[in-house]
């Protein structure tokens, strides 16, 4: 039992001796965990960049974000005090201009610090040119721990290289929490991390709907996982809760 759950514990009896009806408790307890559950300061933005996606008929379609708007979401994640940005990409990055200009943007606007995670098993020369454009000091590279001898290129030309899967699928995620972030998807979706991407029940909004500061000061939006569900898959690949914890080691 918790801390917090002992004191609720001490709380319901002191209000039950005094006569209190019970579904008073059941409110301070709802209060509690609207509480615990609304979100500290947010120190990451995470945006999934992706070229077309293909459609249940197999069509391409291409519902991805444009320019602007990527560029207006790394101004709205300054806005919550955010101070990386995470692109998880999963095209070639000279298939893809936006990507660096993204990259750019966040770096020559705000001095920002930015990491991506390439989402393959290896990396064109054109590919290294282009991330040479961005600021070392500012730029980490992360890939699959599979993938990280196909990368070493990234190494010897002075960038950041890390593992984006640092820790085993099943277990619980050793991170600072979804509440120190917020997920964008190519789409403009947002949800409370990676992990919950695409489930209902974890949107948040969506960048034409709400403002990010809107999303941050509501504690009735789930800014926390389920304990059942937050265990470490795929969708937890390139977090920066989870890359921050292993990254200070």
């Amino acid at each position: 039992m918790s801390q917090t759950e002992k004191e609720l514990k001490k709380s319901d009896l002191t209000l039950e001796l005094l006569g209190f009806p019970k579904s008073i408790f059941k409110k301070i307890r709802e209060c509690s965990h609207i509480a615990q559950s609304a979100p500290k300061d947010i120190s990451y933005v995470w945006i999934k960049v992706s070229g077309q996606d293909i459609s249940k008929n197999g069509h391409k379609q291409d519902n991805r974000l444009k320019l602007d708007d990527w560029l207006n979401i790394v101004d709205e994640a300054v806005s919550v005090g955010a101070n990386w940005l995470v692109l998880t990409v999963h095209v070639p990055i000279d298939q893809m201009k936006e990507v660096i200009e993204i990259c750019q943007w966040a770096q020559n606007t705000y001095n920002m610090k930015v990491g991506l995670f390439l989402c393959r098993e290896k990396i064109s020369t054109n590919e290294i040119k282009i991330l040479s454009s961005l600021k070392k000091e500012l730029t980490q590279i992360f890939v699959k721990k599979k993938a990280l001898e196909q990368f070493k290129k990234i190494r010897e030309m002075g960038l950041f290289l890390g593992i984006a899967d640092p820790q085993e699928y099943g277990d619980k995620p050793n991170c600072e929490g979804a509440s120190k972030l917020l997920y964008v998807d190519n789409t403009g979706s947002i949800y409370t991390c990676g992990l919950v991407s695409g489930m209902k029940n974890y949107k948040l909004g969506n960048i034409y709907e709400k403002k990010f500061q809107e999303i941050v000061k509501d504690p009735s939006l789930p800014h926390s996982v389920e304990e059942k569900i937050h265990k470490v898959n795929e969708g937890c690949d390139g977090c920066p809760s989870l890359l921050m914890k292993y990254l200070q080691k």
